[in-house]
């Protein structure tokens, strides 16, 4: 992984040095793309789509889904592209740390009350500049199919940017989640088994409308909808 990782990073600055300057974020784009559905091919997961992939965005888009593994990220990654509002201690891992900082991953420290607020102004600029960026409202990874609380701060960022809120959900075959292991233990895990199977309902996208609260409330309950037909389909 780390070593591919590298390869990656370094082909994608060497094509972005060559390439057009104009052409340099739809470049890395591309690239990232490449890099992640390449790590879910090298840890054997074997993704099954529910539904019809969006076109691409003609504008800003913000995908939410429920969070079960790190795995999510690859997948939406893979799927969407954009930037990912993403736990605050990932800036630190080896390797991947610094794939997220090239990526322009947006960082937030949940306990933070000031982290929130400066991750919620970086998402709402992205938004503005009609990017995609992808948000995980439960705020952690939780075992099981019911999906917690959605959180308001990503749906702040995008009132009044026009932005298009796109649902989805995820279910692992058992024993793929992330709860008290550390990532490596995890990914060691993840590892060890020849296929890790999962299915990725995606639903389909509506313009943001509405206070923060009442978006978090029917995103919520259109992930779950999304969640229950990927354990189905699984």
């Amino acid at each position: 992984m780390g070593l591919y990782t590298l390869w990656m990073l370094g082909g994608v600055q060497l094509h972005q040095v060559l390439g057009p300057e104009d052409e340099r974020y739809r470049i890395w784009q591309r690239w990232m793309q490449s890099w992640t559905r390449g790590l879910l091919a090298l840890f054997g997961v074997r993704p099954v789509v529910v539904g019809s992939l969006p076109p691409p965005p003609s504008g800003a888009r913000l995908v939410m889904s429920n969070h079960r593994s790190p795995l999510d990220i690859a997948l939406l990654l893979t799927y969407f592209g954009g930037h990912v509002l993403s736990r605050h201690d990932l800036n630190g891992w080896p390797i991947l740390g610094l794939a997220a900082r090239k990526s322009d991953t947006i960082f937030v420290n949940r306990s933070d009350p000031y982290s929130g607020i400066s991750a919620i102004r970086q998402v709402r600029l992205r938004l503005k500049e009609s990017k995609t960026v992808i948000v995980f409202p439960e705020g952690t990874t939780f075992e099981g199919d019911r999906v917690r609380e959605f959180r308001a701060g990503g749906f702040a960022s995008a009132r009044g940017t026009g932005a298009e809120l796109f649902p989805v959900g995820i279910a692992y075959q058992a024993g793929s989640e992330f709860v008290n292991e550390t990532f490596l233990q995890h990914i060691d895990r993840v590892a060890s088994r020849p296929v890790t199977r999962v299915a990725v309902a995606i639903g389909e996208g509506c313009p943001e409308s509405g206070t923060a609260a009442s978006m978090a409330g029917l995103m919520h309950e259109r992930v779950q909808k999304l969640v229950y037909e990927a354990r189905r389909t699984l």
